[in-house]
């Protein structure tokens, strides 16, 4: 290497540690920070610019936005915010998938950012409520879990998860959730409707009581009006009412429709509360706050048994009629007639007899009710069907339908019987509840009786005992009270460690004691005479059921009241009892066959004895009798006065 050669070598190395160094080439350091500076300087303000298009909520300001957003994405395309706020962009104008996609880029960038995880579990969520598609269920529930995992103390996550769990069937989970949003904010109103909620679907009824009253007390004076609001169960008319009369006036609405009387909490309401709170949570869309006619459907009804997608009985379009001008020969304007797609859910309530169908017309996510000139018998709760449950409440003619009994895994099957007698001052009602419990079992009833104003005019507890007909298998509780005479509403409720509950309640009519001969109601009996009298003492247990087993006698109870006794001193009666089948028409109208060749059997005995009550057993001899449903005709006559009293009784032989 020549020496002009080896120096031109030392002349390039000199300058490469010139710009090492800072010497020589330090000039354009300045220039590329300056450069970046501008670079960021640029983006943020494309940012701004998107973000406040994005306020603007018009369809050309977001087309702005994104423009700006992908021009801040070409100088800056590894910058996670810049994603996020694109995928924002296309959630507002409905491009659903396309922000899903920029939220997972966002993911990808900067894999510990909650915020991302969050917008995209709310956007399967959106795609599930929107499509039924379990998968987008259950991507919004890990996105959402994948949030709390990188901040535990998100109590808005934390809420957001508990509707999902409870509609993915993890009530447990829900509840969890619910306690984990609590933990970050104690306080935290909707935190404490979702323990609310929950604790109700969990049958913790107290829990629920005091939980929601608290919550409600804290909610701002909005949000709490939606628990107040009647209109959806009620009508607008019913609703208007209720306003004008204050607190008060909503007060005695609830205590009318209080299906347990002898708790201090409202079952009603409380279930009426619970669905507002989940419908709240589970359709809460930032995107759209306000709730469509999903949540209505829900507060009415409660939860489908199903929900089905674009079922194939339902057209999946409509008519939109347009005027449009005439041809030129024609006068004034002529209609155009267009269809448009739409998406259709089919929300399924079999045990109502009812299938509502919601129409999302404008593609969005949104649901309403069809709009159509024709009634659809399918939208409403069949009149039938409500007629026969005895478990449902119907509001307005089937506005809304509320269960009077908890649901079948909570619930205690409880038959009752009520009775009318006769006490030393007065009319005497006596009720006998049986519930399904071994031995060893604890079951506690308690009853309450309410006149006709709606005042209580008797309350008691205690706990079942053993019942003599079936002392391995059920359990008994009575309760019985003098009242005046007038119109009673009687309510027994049986409650376990378990929190399972069971209800009876019938309605009854107490007469005025009246002067001459009387005859108390006719009770069938579950046992012989021999296993319920002991040493002069009646134990009279009811059959509540009124089922007469295959080969069994039927047994009935009776009192006789004001015999008159004759110049010896004594008492002398006849009693006659006639039983025949019930024939039921094809309206369904029971009646008793006239024919004395359905007659199916009776007899006569006279009686006598010292003094003016007579208490009666009746053993009749009903084995004979085919299978189906009977009358019992039971007919005292006081021979001494002259008198006759008669009482009857409906039975089933199986």
């Amino acid at each position: 290497m020549s020496p002009l050669a080896r120096s031109g070598c030392l002349r390039r190395a000199l300058l490469v540690l010139a710009l090492l160094a800072g010497g020589v080439g330090s000039c354009p350091a300045p220039a590329l920070a300056v450069a970046r500076a501008d670079t960021t300087a640029r983006v943020q303000a494309l940012l701004r610019w998107a973000r406040d298009a994005l306020a603007l909520e018009t369809v050309e300001d977001r087309q702005r936005a994104v423009r700006d957003l992908e021009e801040a994405l070409r100088l800056q395309p590894a910058n996670p915010e810049l994603w996020l706020e694109r995928g924002r962009a296309y959630e507002i104008g409905g491009f659903e998938k396309e922000a899903r996609a920029c939220f997972e880029k966002a993911i990808g960038l900067a894999p510990r950012r909650p915020d991302a995880y969050a917008r995209l579990g709310l956007a399967w969520k959106r795609e599930w409520l929107r499509r039924l598609d379990p998968a987008a269920l259950d991507k919004a529930i890990a996105n959402l879990r994948q949030v709390t995992a990188l901040r535990p103390y998100d109590s808005r996550t934390w809420l957001r998860l508990v509707p999902l769990l409870y509609e993915h069937g993890d009530l447990a989970g829900a509840a969890a959730a619910a306690e984990r949003s609590l933990a970050a904010r104690p306080s935290f109103p909707e935190g404490l409707l979702a323990r609310a909620y929950l604790a109700w679907r969990r049958g913790e009824v107290e829990r629920a009581d005091s939980t929601f009253t608290r919550a409600l007390a804290l909610l701002p004076p909005a949000a709490r009006a939606r628990f107040d609001d009647l209109a959806p169960i009620a009508g607008e008319a019913a609703e208007a009412r209720v306003a004008a009369g204050g607190p008060d006036s909503l007060r005695r609405f609830w205590k009318r429709l209080d299906p347990d009387p002898t708790s201090r909490e409202n079952e009603m309401r409380l279930e009426y509360w619970s669905r507002v709170a989940h419908a709240l949570f589970l359709f809460e869309d930032p995107l759209h706050p306000d709730l469509d006619a999903r949540a209505d459907l829900y507060l009415r009804y409660g939860p489908p048994q199903s929900v089905r997608l674009n079922p194939p009985d339902t057209p999946l379009y409509f008519q939109y009629r347009s005027a449009a001008p005439g041809p030129p020969n024609a006068e004034g304007r002529s209609l155009s007639v267009q269809d448009y797609p739409l998406i259709a859910e089919a929300w399924d309530y079999p045990e109502l007899g009812m299938r509502v169908v919601l129409q999302d017309r404008a593609l969005s996510g949104r649901y309403e009710r069809p709009v159509t000139r024709d009634f659809d018998p399918l939208s409403a709760p069949d009149p039938r069907i409500l007629a026969r449950r005895g478990d449902l409440l119907a509001l307005d003619g089937g506005l809304a339908v509320f269960p009077t009994l908890p649901p079948p895994a909570q619930r205690i099957e409880v038959r009752g019987t009520l009775m009318r007698f006769e006490g030393a001052r007065g009319p005497r009602l006596l009720v006998q509840v049986r519930a399904p419990g071994a031995p060893s079992d604890t079951l506690w009833a308690r009853w309450a009786v309410l006149d006709s104003a709606g005042r209580e005019v008797s309350r008691d507890a205690e706990p079942l005992g053993l019942s003599l007909c079936h002392p391995t298998e059920q359990r008994l509780a009575e309760f019985s009270a003098e009242l005046p005479a007038g119109a009673y509403d009687v309510t027994v409720s049986v409650r376990d460690p378990h929190r399972r509950r069971g209800l009876f309640r019938a309605g009854a009519t107490l007469a005025a004691r009246a002067p001459g001969l009387a005859l108390s109601d006719v009770v069938l009996s579950c046992g012989t005479p021999e296993v319920l009298t002991s040493g002069g003492t009646v134990r009279l247990e009811s059959n509540p059921e009124a089922r007469i087993p295959a080969g069994a006698p039927l047994v009935v109870y009776f009192e006789i009241y004001r015999l008159a006794p004759g110049a010896d001193g004594l008492a002398s009666f006849e009693y006659e009892y006639t039983v025949r089948r019930v024939l039921e028409s094809a309206e369904g109208k029971r009646k008793p066959a006239a024919q004395a060749a359905l007659t199916s059997t009776s007899a006569t005995r006279v009686e006598t004895q010292v003094g003016t009550l007579r208490r009666q057993f009746v053993t009749v001899p009903a084995q004979t009798l085919t299978p189906g449903r009977y009358q019992l005709e039971v007919r005292v006559r006081d021979l001494v006065a002259g008198a006759q009293v008669q009482r009857f009784l409906e039975f089933v032989r199986e």
